[in-house]
C-alpha cells in the first residue's frame, strides 16, 4: 500500500534555506513541497484549501507567520502546521496556541522535520 503524497507549503524569508529544505523534502516519495513563499503576502497567494501542510517561519518580513496557521485552519481544517523557529519558550507557546501541531527548532535535523511531517495524519 502506497502512502499518499503530502502537498506542503514552505514559508520562510530565507531563500537559500527554504530552497534547500524544499529540495530535500521533495526527494521523499510521500512529500512534495508544492508551494514556496518568502513572505506572508506570497503565502496568501496560495489557495490554502489545496495545502495539506504548512511549514512556516513565524517571523516574516511583512507580518506574523502564525496568522497563516489560523487562515489555513479555516480554509482547510484537516491540514497541519509546523513552525520552524529558534528555541524560544514564548514563541513555542504562541505557535501551539495558533494551531501549530509542533514547533521544530532551527537546529533540528532534516530527518526530524521529515518525521514531524509524517507524524501528522
Amino acid at each position: 500500500m502506497t502512502q499518499q503524497t503530502k502537498r506542503i507549503l514552505l514559508v520562510s524569508e530565507h531563500n537559500t534555506f527554504r530552497e534547500a529544505l524544499a529540495a530535500r523534502l521533495s526527494q521523499e516519495e510521500d512529500l512534495e513541497v508544492t508551494w514556496q513563499a518568502g513572505s506572508l503576502a506570497e503565502a496568501r497567494n496560495v489557495h490554502l484549501n489545496g495545502v495539506e501542510g504548512v511549514i512556516v517561519d513565524p517571523l516574516l518580513p511583512d507580518g506574523d507567520g502564525l496568522v497563516l496557521i489560523r487562515e489555513l485552519s479555516v480554509a482547510n481544517p484537516g491540514a497541519f502546521a509546523l513552525v520552524l523557529h529558534k528555541p524560544d519558550p514564548a514563541m513555542h507557546h504562541q505557535a501551539l496556541g495558533a494551531g501549530a501541531a509542533e514547533v521544530i527548532t532551527t537546529d533540528a535535523s532534516v530527518e526530524e522535520v521529515i518525521n514531524a511531517i509524517r507524524s501528522e495524519r
